[in-house]
């Protein structure tokens, strides 16, 4: 397999979704880190911790899927030098549908390493039914 290398998170980001649609085992992995402490939530599953888990969790989704796309939308982000934390909604387009399916709000987190950004954390969870998160959410008052 060759080694990939993304030169920043938003890259790195692109090729998560791209191989996402494409259901590709091995250019998936190519974004994960190669660290053992990596974790992947998918939508209403337990949690999948370290690399092999982590590899056999998407080749499972992947023998399960049909054809879809994906579209992203950045919600939020928080930027540190060596690491991106990205909340993103995600609207799948199963099969020959037009419209997308209710979005669900992903978590990912990349951080910097010697040959560029990898993913360290997807967590995807679907939104309340008939609920749109709010852009920012209101501070609490004490008093």
């Amino acid at each position: 397999m060759t080694e990939h290398a993304f030169p920043t998170p938003e890259a790195a980001e692109a090729a998560f979704y791209a191989a996402f649609e494409a259901r590709s085992l091995d250019a998936m992995m190519a974004v994960w880190s190669h660290a053992d402490h990596i974790a992947c939530i998918h939508p209403l599953a337990a949690p999948l911790n370290g690399r092999a888990a982590v590899a056999a969790g998407w080749h499972s989704m992947f023998e399960a899927a049909g054809q879809f796309r994906v579209q992203v939308e950045t919600v939020h982000e928080m930027r540190e030098p060596d690491q991106v934390t990205r909340i993103v909604r995600e609207y799948l387009v199963i099969g020959q549908e037009t419209e997308p399916r209710p979005p669900i709000l992903a978590t990912n987190v990349y951080r910097k390493e010697a040959g560029g950004w990898r993913m360290m954390l997807h967590h995807a969870s679907p939104l309340q039914v008939g609920g749109t998160p709010p852009s920012r959410t209101p501070p609490v008052v004490l008093h």
